[in-house]
């Protein structure tokens, strides 16, 4: 997997800005550079222009002399070599003649309009000025050539982009240790985090932490203190869980024991039917465990369409036989067409835990009834039976885990309610406890939001 680094992107970033906007200011200077030198140029070329035309013909035939003599004179020596000179003059008179050229000058004809010009004789550029005297009958242009002017301008684009050339790596080492300076309170808490054990939970201090990073660390802060949270929970349903399962292998053991010293065959025959019983009693507590277990982590991707009518229905028939031992009558008030979104197997799995609670702690040749209806944007699941009831201040302990009504003869995990209340959260819904058919007994209703 490809490693992600922020040091190495802001270096990027932060160098490729500073080579863009350094390129713009290039860009910028060697436009302005360029437009003023052209400037200047043309204004030498007009005084250069205005000067030659206050001479007579002779002085200029005498200064285009000049120009020969020194080009023969230094030759290859010169400055420019073979190249035109910086600047060189035309006369022509009025009727189109050429009657003086300096060295330098271009030999095809040329006879430019007043002003400045731009032209191409013999495949090169050239800018001249020209200007007229009315007075003598002639014309004087002054001509140079235009890479001339290109010359100091590509110089001076050349060393700037030198000093930029040179800078860079300067740049680079600067900003990668602006950066890795900047990082340091990162480097710091991650230190910090690292070297804790894995049993501290604690939150970070965000004295220290800056003000980019700190809605992180809050965010962090509030994982660990879920996840805290959840370990509680967790030991002490681990605690709860082996003092539970502690109690009824023992008294399997202990069972077990008198069976085997037991010289009475009535008195083994009972011992091992208690065994039994336990080993049942310790079997419901392990499922309802597991169960437990599952339902922390079960995932909701598979939900459907559930009536959840048809699926009490389906729940009451698998317990008839149980309903039937006490002689309870167990009735099925639903409504058509209730249906939600959710887990049909999670959804039974409520449904019977509520009745084998309702069974076995409601009263022999009484009455259960479970309902199903639909309220304002709500779905009810209610199951209510006629029984001895729970007092006000147990029924407010009922959801707890293992909790068990001081006095009761009726075995049972103490997990049932926990798993009913389980499920229902996972399916949006709530879980209300009251009293039950007729003001006694107990009635626990879910209601699941119906979306």
């Amino acid at each position: 997997m490809k490693r992600y680094s922020i040091r190495r992107r802001l270096l990027w970033l932060l160098l490729g800005s500073l080579v863009v906007v350094w390129s713009a200011m290039l860009g910028v200077g060697y436009h302005k550079a360029h437009k003023e030198i052209h400037e200047l140029a043309d204004v030498r070329l007009q005084q250069g222009a205005h000067t030659l035309l206050t001479l007579d013909l002779k002085r200029l035939a005498r200064l285009a002399k000049t120009s020969e003599a020194n080009k023969a004179e230094h030759g290859e020596d010169d400055e420019h070599g073979d190249e035109a000179p910086p600047l060189a003059f035309q006369v022509w008179s009025d009727d189109g003649k050429l009657l003086l050229a300096s060295a330098g000058a271009p030999d095809a004809p040329y006879r430019p309009g007043k002003g400045y010009a731009t032209r191409i004789i013999d495949r090169r550029d050239w800018r001249s000025y020209s200007v007229h005297d009315r007075k003598r009958d002639y014309q004087v242009t002054v001509l140079e050539p235009l890479f001339i002017r290109e010359h100091p301008i590509a110089e001076l684009a050349g060393r700037m982009g030198q000093m930029l050339a040179l800078a860079l790596p300067l740049l680079a080492l600067l900003t990668w240790l602006s950066i890795r300076h900047g990082l340091r309170p990162l480097m710091r808490l991650s230190d910090a985090i690292g070297a804790r054990d894995a049993i501290n939970l604690e939150a970070i201090q965000l004295q220290q932490v800056p003000d980019e990073v700190r809605p992180l660390i809050t965010a962090l802060n509030g994982l660990l203190q879920r996840l805290a949270h959840s370990l509680d929970k967790e030991r002490a349903f681990t605690a709860d869980a082996a003092h539970e399962l502690r109690t009824p292998l023992a008294a399997i053991k202990v069972q077990a024991e008198v069976a085997l010293a037991a010289q009475d065959e009535a008195i083994r025959r009972r011992a091992i039917e208690q065994v039994i019983a336990g080993v049942n009693r310790t079997t419901h507590l392990a499922q309802q465990l597991l169960l437990l277990a599952r339902l922390e982590h079960v995932e909701h991707d598979t939900r459907q369409a559930v009536d959840l009518g048809q699926v009490a229905a389906d729940c009451m028939a698998q317990c008839a036989d149980e309903a039937g031992r006490k002689e309870i009558e167990c009735e099925l008030e639903a409504e058509t067409d209730c249906v939600l979104q959710g887990d049909p197997a999670m959804l039974a799995v409520l449904i019977d835990n509520l009745l084998d609670n309702a069974i076995k702690y409601g009263r022999r040749g009484g009455r259960i009834v479970v309902s199903v209806r639909r309220g304002a944007g709500a779905l009810l699941l209610a199951v209510e039976d006629d029984g001895n009831g729970v007092s006000e201040t147990d029924r407010a302990r009922l959801r707890d885990r293992f909790f068990r009504i001081e006095g009761q003869a009726v075995p049972g995990s103490g997990l049932g309610l926990s798993i009913v209340e389980k499920i229902a959260a996972a399916h949006g819904g709530t879980v209300d406890i009251g009293v039950g058919l007729g003001g006694r007994g107990l009635g626990v209703s879910v209601n699941f939001p119906n979306r």
